[in-house]
């Protein structure tokens, strides 16, 4: 009796297992948040157009990757995320994602919700495997993407197809430079960044100097960062802090010949790092860039960092600084970042 009733449980696994083997795939349910949004792309990598639907992603936020004309996502704990979920994709398709998006993204189960019913639903999602990645900042934009990016992108969508097809001895390596911004003609290179300054950077005379032009700047908060002064020197920097509440500027709209400048002028002593203002004006929130202090710890970090203090008191001296910077920028001459920072210092107080 008992031999018969497992005879039939045996059967009945083996007519399931061979029913699932004569159907193409398994269904996959996969949320994109980039470029595979637009249908063109889609039906182009996956030699179809399935019913997508959209949907938002808690928990994460959608980085641009320098020198890339895709993003990625990365975990961040107050981020939202607007994209689509591609739904009862083959196991063959789902290869072609993994495929395209290589080993530098993890496919991983994630929960979103539904826009149009709030329902939550269990998909997979292609994750930035380096959360510390150097080469992710600000946020990427599908709208921009599609004006800017687009056309390429489906040109390198093609030659995917191609290459997958007929790899002809090339490596994805060689394939993978159809996808990057240094194939782009110069008038595509400047991608926009817009950056929180707290400090120098507030006044437009410096920001002309070190940008080459006054960008349109907007009054922001950042909350949990403070702004302290810097034993011996002019600028100001931020750090962490629970109940904290830094005003400042948001300079928007920057290239990233501008960024760069920024970058040098800051140095090592700064991360940059994309954090999240409040739009003083409209309270609406905003991802933006910013520079943060390296050391939290630093002992030379103090009271109160003070913009009209600073302007009274400094605003020349600095703008003399930003000068020799541009120049020392254009022609180091053998010198050393170090030794432009001196220009940077405070002068010895007089008795």
């Amino acid at each position: 009796m008992m031999r018969k009733k497992k005879s039939r449980k045996v059967g009945y696994d083996t007519r399931k297992k061979k029913k699932m083997s004569s159907s193409e795939s398994p269904s996959h349910n996969v949320f994109v948040y980039g470029s595979f949004q637009e249908p063109a792309v889609v039906g182009l990598i996956l030699e179809c157009t399935p019913v997508i639907v959209s949907a938002q992603l808690h928990g994460f936020h959608r980085y641009r990757l320098k020198g890339r004309l895709h993003p990625c996502i990365a975990p961040f704990e107050t981020g939202v995320i607007n994209g689509k979920v591609l739904t009862g994709l083959t196991n063959a398709q789902l290869e072609n994602l993994d495929m395209i998006e290589g080993a530098e993204y993890e496919r991983k189960t994630v929960e979103v919700v539904l826009t149009d019913t709030l329902e939550k639903m269990q998909v997979e999602a292609f994750i930035w495997a380096n959360k510390d990645d150097p080469d992710m900042y600000g946020e990427w934009d599908f709208e921009e993407w599609k004006r800017l990016h687009m056309e390429k992108f489906i040109e390198a969508s093609k030659k995917f197809i191609e290459w997958k097809k007929n790899p002809n001895g090339k490596t994805r390596e060689e394939f993978a430079k159809f996808f990057s911004e240094k194939t782009m003609t110069s008038s595509d290179q400047s991608l926009s960044h817009n950056v929180f300054v707290y400090g120098s950077f507030q006044e437009p005379s410096v920001v002309s100097l070190i940008l080459g032009c006054n960008p349109v700047a907007v009054s922001a908060q950042l909350h949990g960062f403070h702004v302290y002064r810097l034993k011996g020197r002019l600028h100001a920097c931020i750090s962490p802090s629970e109940n904290g509440l830094s005003n400042g500027k948001i300079l928007t709209g920057l290239t990233d010949g501008q960024l760069d400048n920024l970058d040098m002028i800051e140095g090592d002593e700064y991360v940059r790092k994309t954090v999240e203002v409040v739009l003083n004006d409209t309270s609406a929130k905003m991802k933006v860039e910013t520079y943060v202090w390296a050391n939290k710890d630093d002992p030379d970090m103090y009271g109160e960092w003070d913009f009209e203090e600073w302007k009274r008191l400094h605003m020349e001296k600095f703008i003399e600084a930003a000068k020799k910077f541009i120049e020392w920028k254009k022609n180091p001459d053998g010198r050393s970042r170090e030794e432009f920072e001196k220009y940077v210092h405070e002068d010895p107080i007089v008795a």
